[in-house]
């Protein structure tokens, strides 16, 4: 087997050779990573309920829905003071905010084209600069089951229904 820290040609360019070395991460010459405490702005809050969807947007412009992500969504309340709850949902393995909405300044809840799989919320979303937007968001559920328990959470934090 040949030695892994021997240099080989990998490309010929005007008479330069470029090298390349691999390294081998079982000798411990591989890069040292330390853990780093990462503020996801949750720290302060209670999760009160917490479900698996799949939430879209609708894009106005081009008259459709688009993906906005998959993962927990997330009722959270605050421990002290206001005790306001907020939506919060992040994008499993990235962990990316694709929905952030104070359950107060959401309109009414209504079912997604008669589905009972799906629900539609619109109100002003957080998630992608500091300056909220108003957005129309449908979450789609596993199964119905779940949808009504989703829904049942949101009126029973102060959310509307239709």
């Amino acid at each position: 087997m040949a030695d892994t820290n021997e240099p080989k040609v990998v490309a010929e360019k005007d008479d330069d050779l470029v090298e390349e070395v691999e390294v081998a991460v079982e000798d411990g010459s591989g890069a040292k990573l330390q853990q780093v405490a990462t503020k996801t702005g949750e720290e302060e809050e209670e999760v009160v309920f917490k479900i698996k969807a799949k939430a879209f947007r609708f894009d106005e412009g081009e008259n459709e829905w688009k993906e906005r992500g998959f993962g927990d969504i997330k009722f959270l309340k605050q421990k002290e003071g206001n005790k306001d709850v907020r939506i919060v949902m992040r994008r499993d393995q990235i962990h990316k905010v694709c929905v952030c909405m104070n359950i107060k300044e959401i309109g009414p809840i209504a079912a997604h084209s008669g589905s009972d799989k799906a629900f539609v919320i619109t109100g002003m979303d957080y998630s992608e600069d500091e300056e909220a937007t108003p957005e129309t968001i449908c979450l789609k559920f596993a199964g119905s089951d779940s949808a009504k328990e989703f829904k049942d959470n949101f009126v029973a934090h102060g959310g509307r229904s239709k």
